[in-house]
């Protein structure tokens, strides 16, 4: 899979993952596991007529 995020995103992103002593692929990973769970939520909360809002 392959991407270019904006330079200032991408800069910004690199930045934070070092502050944190991890590879940018490490935080990625991280984040789009959390989106995919947030979306999960979403779905599972439409589905089952409940709100969510994380």
């Amino acid at each position: 899979m392959g991407f270019r995020p904006p330079k200032a995103l991408r800069d910004e992103f690199e930045q934070l993952a070092k502050a944190e002593g991890r590879s940018p692929s490490e935080a990625l990973i991280e984040a789009m596991h959390d989106w995919v769970r947030k979306k999960q939520r979403r779905r599972k909360a439409a589905e089952d007529g409940t709100q969510t809002t994380a």
